[in-house]
């Protein structure tokens, strides 16, 4: 084959992959319903064109798609955008927000085609002896969004110099923050472990830490929005460009949350990027900020005196720090886009690897879902390492994963949305070991009840925590971690090694039934927050985009619900019943 043959063939097989997302994704949230034929062989009609491709249902009424047999009209399917205008109308875009869609689908296939293009080759052994920065880099995106890599506001330089895929590392622009109004300061931001010390020490003789704070900027953000945007306080002399500084940095597979290439071991560093990904623009919102130091530490502390989370492992990756420096203008209009609260802000976090002792390895757990370049998943070489059976190796996840997790809601009302992005798994030879939490700044929430005071949650902290309804929270774990991350990682287990998904979530229903069991006193919390009932609200980010298009609005954007979604952790036990208080003992 030739070369311009062989680059037509993938990227035709880059769409027919994004397209297999989207029919699935689209399916699955209700927008789209493909016709089951026989044989595995479904069909959709759309705008007159017929679809036909072949799937297997998972435990969730998920579709996993075999991209290579999706047809249009009975030829080979070509084009995802293609897909997506045949489906505008089922999927009730407006022509303004399939104009934005179309832009950020195919800004997604040109990242697509750098992530495979890296993962090409490579072998499941191979991927996870990479140092776990460099891994985070080759993952997919997010599995719910269609537009995975959107990044709306840049241009093919930009994902080739900034995106985690391109696996280029490049050094941070550092300000000189005068201490005055409009700047913030939590917690302990701390220079030290990003710059050098020569460097350190310079910056430190004219801007002394009494009356000036040193923060890092992403390059990008610089140029784009904070050198026009803060003119004001740069001609003030409130704000000073200290220029390049410091070590290279690599993007995680968030985008805007870096890892130190120097001392892996050392903080990472989470910065404003005002581009558009997935769900909203990828600031740091100033209110947030505030507890997230304080609530960490709390929440590490407590580890140490809750006997089941000690047990466990449950390990918190602490927020140290952090800055936010307001534009000035933007902060007197009430109704602002929210992106211009956001723009110039950084987070100071521990890093993954600080948390992870000798024998140990350290992953996000988004690697749970991922193939290597010949469609292998990765846990599977994971649990063949492990010398354990896959069944073993799934008991020990559910028992130091989901579980404390679940734990953390029901003893505290405390909630993490606890997707594949926002959690680390560190593996003991291989075999799960603990669960890692982060993001204390904008994904953890409480209950809005009295459960967090009776728990002792600090009031100073709850003060600052977005309290949502006990149905609300419920779904940062339940959409957040199983619907988000579990219904991806078990169809690949049914196929390597042959875990079947029924036994899958028996498994987990069998572990969750025998936490509550030896936990009669949080009954309460079991009926509030049960995981076992027969169905549950369907959580859809999707169609919440398709619905609110592009416009700018004061305040983050909300996922809407679908048609009530069953549960297959219902089909392997009881819902939970309270008389479990008086049986339990037995």
């Amino acid at each position: 084959m030739n070369q311009l043959s062989s680059s037509l063939a993938n990227w035709h097989a880059l769409n027919r992959r994004l397209a297999a997302k989207i029919m699935a994704e689209c399916s699955f949230e209700g927008c789209l319903t493909p016709e089951p034929l026989d044989e595995g062989r479904y069909r959709l009609m759309a705008s007159g064109h017929c679809y036909d491709f072949l799937a297997r249902p998972t435990a969730w009424g998920w579709l996993r798609i075999r991209p290579g047999s999706l047809t249009r009209n009975g030829a080979p399917l070509t084009s995802a955008s293609e897909l997506i205008l045949d489906c505008a109308p089922q999927l009730a875009m407006d022509d303004i927000t399939l104009g934005n869609f179309l832009e950020e689908l195919n800004n997604t296939l040109a990242g697509d085609a750098q992530q495979q293009a890296a993962l090409a080759g490579r072998r499941a052994a191979e991927l996870l002896d990479l140092p776990a920065g460099k891994l985070e880099g080759l993952l997919d995106g997010h599995p719910k969004a269609l537009a995975s890599r959107g990044r709306l506001g840049w241009g093919q330089d930009d994902m080739q110099q900034w995106a985690p895929e391109s696996t280029r590392n490049f050094r941070l622009r550092w300000l000189a923050v005068r201490l005055a109004e409009g700047v913030t300061v939590h917690g302990r931001p701390d220079p030290e472990q990003c710059l050098h010390p020569e460097e350190l020490s310079t910056f430190r003789r004219d801007f002394p830490a009494l009356e000036w704070a040193l923060m890092p900027v992403h390059p990008w953000q610089w140029q784009r929005y904070i050198r026009p945007q803060y003119a004001a306080r740069f001609a003030s002399g409130d704000l000073v460009d200290l220029g390049l500084a410091g070590p290279s940095w690599r993007p995680q597979a968030s985008i805007r949350t870096l890892s130190n290439t120097r001392d892996a071991s050392s903080c990472d560093l989470k910065l404003s990027l005002t581009i558009l990904n997935t769900s909203c623009y990828r600031g740091i919102p100033p209110a947030s900020m505030t507890v997230a130091p304080g609530l960490s530490a709390w929440l590490a502390r407590l580890v140490g005196h809750d006997p089941e989370l000690l047990v466990r492992g449950l390990t918190v990756q602490k927020e140290l720090g952090g800055i936010h420096v307001a534009q000035g203008g933007q902060e007197r209009i009430p109704g602002t886009p929210y992106r211009y609260r956001e723009t110039l802000a950084a987070v100071w976090r521990e890093s993954l690897p600080s948390k992870t002792g000798a024998n140990e390895q350290g992953f996000l757990l988004a690697t749970l879902m991922q193939t290597d370049g010949q469609g292998q998943p990765l846990i599977a070489e994971m649990i063949r390492r492990s010398g354990l059976c896959a069944e073993d190796w799934v008991i020990r996840l559910f028992d130091r994963v989901t579980i404390p997790l679940y734990h953390l809601l029901c003893r505290y009302g405390i909630g993490l949305v606890a997707h594949g992005q926002n959690l680390g798994l560190i593996l003991d030879r291989w075999r799960p070991a603990r669960v890692v939490i982060k993001d204390f700044h904008g994904d953890l929430r409480a209950a809005d009840s009295s459960l967090p005071e009776r728990a002792g949650v600090p009031g100073n902290l709850l003060a600052h925590l977005t309290r949502l309804p006990p149905a609300h929270l419920f779904h940062d774990l339940y959409t957040g971690h199983l619907v988000t991350t579990l219904r991806f990682v078990s169809p690949l287990l049914e196929e390597e090694p042959g875990l079947p998904e029924s036994h899958f979530y028996r498994l987990l229903a069998e572990r969750v039934r025998a936490y509550q069991q030896q936990h009669p006193e949080l009954w309460e919390s079991f009926r509030q927050f049960d995981l076992l009932r027969p169905s549950v609200e369907r959580v859809c980010i999707n169609r919440a985009r398709f619905r609110i298009g592009y416009g700018d609005d004061a305040r983050r954007p909300l996922p809407e619900l679908g048609i009530p979604l069953n549960n297959p952790l219902s089909d392997h036990g009881l819902s939970f019943d309270p008389m479990i208080k008086e049986t339990s003992h037995d």
